[in-house]
């Protein structure tokens, strides 16, 4: 009996890991972000993540079959491990989404809400190594005043910045970026000015 717990806490283990390991860095770059800690390095790991996953499914079947779902313990593995593996994909679309252009209407001064009109700075970011460095970035630009949005993709390594208009020029946008790590490159590809309802 002891070797059967032995082997099911090998089991939560590993699926665990791996779950950890499918991630890539995001996990451990989100926690890092937190304490304004810079990349972690585990972006190395990216490439192997389809390797990860396909282990962490089998581990996770495996899991099931052998002990069933009725241990608690086996149920808030698999959760884990899934939530583990799924990571990357809800930073990426928290990092491409358009919710904070909620601040159109919140974090704006009341006195800027007449301005119909948003300038628009498109970048090219190079060192952007994965999900939780593209969230960095993010988090930095909706920090600064005056930006209504943003978006930060890692697959092209590119950037989308809003901001009421005439008041940042492109090296501000740039400074920013070099700010948050001398990593990133930055480069304003295009700047233009576009009305408030073509972004809803």
């Amino acid at each position: 009996m002891k070797s059967g717990g032995g082997s099911l806490k090998i089991s939560y283990f590993w699926a665990t890991l791996c779950g950890l390991l499918s991630s890539s860095c995001c996990i451990i770059q989100l926690i890092l972000n937190m304490f304004s800690i810079g990349c972690a390095g585990f972006s190395l790991l990216t490439p192997y993540r389809p390797v990860f996953l396909s282990f962490t499914a089998i581990l996770i079947i495996t899991t099931i079959f052998q002990y069933g779902v009725r241990s608690k313990r086996t149920l808030v593995t698999v959760l884990i491990s899934i939530l583990l593996c799924t990571s990357p994909e809800f930073v990426s679309f928290y990092n491409q989404s358009n919710i904070s252009m909620t601040r159109l209407f919140s974090t704006v001064p009341l006195s800027d809400h007449s301005n119909k009109q948003v300038e628009i700075f498109i970048l090219q970011i190079n060192g952007i190594s994965c999900e939780g460095c593209a969230n960095r970035i993010k988090n930095n630009f909706d920090a600064q005043l005056h930006v209504i949005y943003s978006k930060v993709y890692f697959e092209n390594q590119s950037a989308i910045i809003g901001t009421l208009p005439g008041i940042y020029e492109a090296n501000d946008i740039l400074t920013w970026v070099k700010m948050i790590d001398f990593k990133y490159e930055g480069k304003v590809i295009q700047q233009y000015i576009v009305s408030k309802e073509d972004l809803l």
